[in-house]
């Protein structure tokens, strides 16, 4: 089996709506008396934007990679390896234009925002009931050449 790079899509586009959000709120919330009915909604809002954005922020990361080994990923706090054997699910969610993947294993949970997986790595993964370590060892003994 060869490596899987995971791609980003979407990240530029999220942040940037994200960010425009966050300055009208900005900007109402300065032209909106304390008194006003519509303050503490544009407040609860604006806090939860920016709860929102510190979550992408924190959970970012750089690179996600999928091979015979585990998964392998880097992120602003430094590099991290999963052997295969302790991965349980691998599944990716799609709403509104937002992408993500999730890695859930024995003792760690991923949050990878912005990754999405091709359609040709979804089914591979559907197939075997989205568990990596089975899909694994399929194709390892499909492999004509050992060192895949």
């Amino acid at each position: 089996m060869k490596v899987l790079n995971l791609r980003k899509t979407s990240e530029k586009s999220i942040w940037l709506m994200l960010a425009t959000l966050e300055a009208i709120f900005v900007y109402l919330l300065k032209t909106l008396s304390q008194k006003h009915f519509l303050y503490e909604p544009l407040l609860i809002l604006f806090m939860l934007i920016s709860l929102v954005l510190t979550l992408l922020i924190l959970s970012s990361k750089n690179e996600l990679t999928i091979c015979r080994h585990g998964v392998f990923y880097s992120s602003p706090f430094g590099n991290a390896h999963i052997e295969a054997t302790k991965t349980k699910l691998i599944k990716q969610y799609s709403k509104f234009g937002f992408n993500c993947v999730i890695i859930i294993g024995e003792k760690f949970f991923i949050f990878a925002p912005f990754y999405s997986l091709t359609s040709r790595q979804l089914q591979r993964l559907k197939r075997y009931d989205y568990n990596l370590l089975h899909w694994l060892q399929v194709t390892h003994k499909r492999s004509k050449f050992q060192g895949l």
